[in-house]
């Protein structure tokens, strides 16, 4: 993502180089090198991971409302003119919940149906975490907390990378990635990691590459195929491009580029063999998760059966009109997801799928005027066939200024960790417990490797 910046140093730097250019020639056979334990797994069925990532820091106080009595009372004080009124808030009866009575942002209404029939589940007062502190402990100032909270290049490095107390070059789906692919995807020329926003930390991995599609298929080089004015300069071109070379960066080059031609081949005609899916709004995130379902319906032509998806959501920074601006954006959301899951179902695959949200952050529940600022622990969204939904994972926090996790204005101290929640996903694609610490270093420190939100 363009806003994470990321300090690598000399050494690491050229020790990724000389890695991604050993790896080059053979794309994505050497995360067989990198397996332990995962390679030992039977290799069997189907499954994908897709990350929908809310930029900007999603607003939870207006996604998630406890909608009676004294508690929204409390929350209506605290945001006064960006409060939702109780009127536009849709009922949850999740089961096992024993807190407040909750109301759903109504912008959100195409998710309802799906969390009552337990497609969906709701994790609440998640963030980056060190280890795990208490209000105590942030007001003595003893607690280790992420560096530079409440920025979002940094809070996203944090989520991202799931390593908030040091600098990682790596995210924690890359990770997976490195551990999942050569067991699962051995005859696979694309990368298991396939993001339509563009470069992102989070599924970059020690030796998996991600691939990079636009919404409208894989990138073709025309120049180097020869139509109309193209065709006499077409084959050297292709030549120069490909040709191997012994200066290293010329060598490296030349082998992203073949690899860029030959993969784009091979995705367009797995892409044209797919047979129209459920219709997607058309929104930027609409159209990224119906390429993603194209991608899943391609799966068997691109010998894959461990799949890892990037999308990114953007305008979730409400300082101002947070209602107009934020109803906007969850609806975007609800409306994408919903056709998305149906897809899924199209395909068979709707009990293999988990898609989830992850964000900056979380924001302040205290209102400026006009909208929010950026807070800390949020609330997330799960949604596939394999998800025990109709349930609220965590611990559901006060919604009350000076609460028990109000850390100042109303931002959250998160309750269940980063780690927490990505352990949960990365157990239910594969990776072995065993190797959980290697996909997420802090782990340990935690007290759950399993939510219970996947079955």
């Amino acid at each position: 993502m363009a806003n994470i910046h990321h300090h690598v140093g000399r050494r690491d730097f050229l020790k990724r180089a000389s890695a991604a250019t050993a790896l080059a020639g053979t794309p994505f056979a050497a995360n067989l090198l990198a397996l332990g334990a995962a390679s030992a797994q039977p290799v069997s069925g189907y499954k994908a991971l897709v990350c929908i990532f809310l930029n900007g820091g999603n607003d939870q106080s207006n996604t998630v409302v406890p909608m009676t009595g004294s508690a929204f009372d409390a929350y209506a004080r605290a945001r006064q003119s960006v409060a939702l009124p109780a009127s536009q808030l849709i009922s949850l009866s999740p089961q096992g919940y024993n807190g407040p009575a909750l109301g759903l942002n109504a912008s959100l209404s195409s998710l309802k149906p799906l969390f009552d029939q337990g497609k969906v589940a709701l994790l609440s007062n998640v963030g980056t975490l060190v280890t795990p502190i208490t209000l105590a402990q942030w007001n003595a100032g003893t607690a280790r907390v992420p560096a530079q909270l409440f920025s979002h290049s940094d809070q996203q490095g944090a989520w991202q990378t799931g390593i908030p107390d040091r600098v990682s070059a790596s995210g924690w789906l890359g990770r997976i990635g490195d551990l999942t692919a050569g067991a699962f995807n051995p005859g696979s020329h694309v990368s298991i990691a396939i993001s339509t926003a563009g470069n992102n930390v989070m599924q970059t991995g020690n030796s998996t590459i991600q691939y990079q599609i636009t919404t409208a298929g894989a990138v073709r080089i025309n120049a180097v195929y020869g139509p109309d004015r193209w065709s006499y300069v077409a084959a050297p071109l292709r030549r120069l491009m490909t040709e191997p070379r012994t200066n290293v960066l010329e060598a490296e080059l030349t082998k992203v580029a073949g690899r860029a031609i030959g993969t784009e081949s091979e995705v367009s005609t797995a892409l044209a063999s797919v047979s129209p899916l459920a219709s997607f709004p058309d929104t930027s995130l609409g159209r990224q998760l119906q390429i993603v379902a194209r991608m899943i319906g391609a799966r068997n032509a691109l010998s894959q059966k461990r799949q890892i998806f990037f999308v990114e959501a953007r305008g979730y920074d409400t300082h101002d009109g947070l209602i107009p601006d934020h109803n906007n954006v969850l609806k975007q959301l609800g409306d994408a997801m919903a056709a998305f899951y149906q897809a899924t179902v199209t395909l068979g695959v709707a009990q293999d799928v988990t898609a989830f949200t992850a964000s900056d952050f979380g924001r302040g529940l205290q209102g400026n005027g006009r909208g929010s600022d950026h807070g800390w622990g949020g609330h997330h969204f799960i949604m596939g066939g394999g998800v025990l939904g109709n349930r609220v994972y965590g611990s559901f926090p006060t919604v009350a200024l000076k609460g028990p996790e109000d850390v100042g204005q109303g931002r959250l101290m998160p309750t269940t960790s980063v780690d927490e929640y990505a352990a949960t996903l990365a157990r239910w694609f594969g990776v072995a417990d065993t190797d959980l610490t290697t996909v997420l270093p802090n782990l340990g420190r935690f007290p759950t490797r399993n939510l219970g939100f996947l079955g």
